[in-house]
């Protein structure tokens, strides 16, 4: 006879709008009983769409709660350990972030964590913060100084992965670190990429099933008619190198995005939070920055999934308030889809581990 699925507690740390903890849900296999971020919006999208028990308010002024963990989800801030940024990693308060991830392994002491950032968290600081972050996740309880009972150990596993080997419609390289607690005497998995072979594509996510006008967080419109008239000299696929020098509509870039429209029959290039002109992501057919709801479901997000902003309306005055609070949650969010492959793949490790996972502090 089948053995039942076991279904585990989750803490989430850093949790945005809520994509890793929604991804880790829709698999049945975890439940997050309790969750912090300290964006406003970010937070009322959390409430709306998974629950009020996430906390607003931040990290480092929280009490770990007594709650059960037998996997923790972290997604701390990855801008400092981004080649976009300055990539200075350590050298910021934001970059040290990772240290609240540790003092929740130390206090929680979960059966296994799930983090997620960019790959350049391995090559920052010369690499030295890849090996200070390693240290810490490995040994969170030396780390963060508790010596009132057992040293704790983890088994951890860094890969970079392509989010659209995952399923997701989008290329969005990330660093995924698992880690398993090592008295259960199993190793943490490698993620899967059941979808390396056959991505999914832009054309399958936005246009066999077309979203209605009314579609929520489907703003459109807020391009300038300058901006409109230069997309149209873009190609599918291409970016703002496709103007000629000297054309009234060329503009200078320093990265591949800038203008860059999508190609239907490809995954979509990566959903950035923030960005001036020129970096919104941009339609393949109309000549318009895509939409936030469009870039949801870039990000793997269901229609019903409904983005919080505050500003009621939809002037183009409105419109304009609302797109970047929404843009910003879709842009640093986890995509669902492959937050659940993760968390299958690690819950599956941990039902071979059987016995008791929690342990006594």
């Amino acid at each position: 006879m089948p053995q039942a699925l076991q279904r585990y507690a989750a803490v989430s740390l850093f949790s945005g709008c809520g994509g890793m903890d929604l991804g880790a849900e829709q698999t049945g296999r975890a439940q997050v009983v309790w969750a912090i971020d300290n964006e406003h919006w970010a937070v009322e999208t959390y409430k709306r769409n998974l629950g009020h028990h996430i906390v607003e308010s931040d990290i480092t002024q929280v009490d770990v709660p007594g709650v059960p963990c037998d996997i923790l989800l972290a997604g701390p801030p990855c801008q400092d350990y981004s080649t976009l940024w300055n990539h200075d990693g350590l050298k910021t308060a934001r970059g040290n972030l990772f240290r609240q991830v540790a003092r929740f392994l130390s206090e929680l002491l979960p059966a296994a964590f799930v983090l997620e950032n960019v790959p350049g968290l391995l090559s920052a600081n010369g690499g030295a913060a890849w090996t200070v972050v390693r240290h810490a996740l490995r040994y969170p309880t030396s780390f963060a100084g508790r010596s009132d009972g057992p040293p704790v150990r983890y088994d951890i596993s860094a890969q970079v992965v392509d989010m659209a080997d995952l399923g997701v419609p989008q290329h969005r390289e990330r660093l995924i670190v698992v880690g398993v607690r090592s008295d259960l005497g199993v190793r943490p998995p490698v993620v899967p990429t059941p979808y390396a072979s056959r991505h999914v594509t832009v054309r399958e996510a936005l246009d066999l099933n077309p979203l209605p006008d009314d579609a929520p967080n489907h703003e459109r419109g807020l391009d300038s008619e300058q901006v409109v008239e230069r997309l149209k000299l873009i190609p599918q696929g291409s970016n703002y190198k496709a103007i000629p020098t000297g054309h009234p509509h060329a503009v200078k870039g320093m990265m591949s995005h800038v203008y860059r429209r999508l190609d239907p029959d490809k995954p979509a290039y990566t959903i950035i939070a923030e960005g001036g002109g020129g970096t919104h992501g941009y339609h393949h057919v109309e000549p318009r920055r895509l939409s936030n709801r469009e870039k949801a479901r870039l990000q793997g997000f269901p229609d019903t999934f409904i983005f919080e902003h505050g500003c009621i309306g939809a002037s183009r005055n409105a419109m304009r308030t609302n797109y970047p609070r929404v843009r910003r949650q879709i842009g640093n969010a986890v995509p669902p889809t492959a937050a659940a492959v993760i968390v299958t793949a690690l819950a599956d490790v941990l039902q071979a581990a059987g016995g008791q996972l929690t342990r006594d502090s």
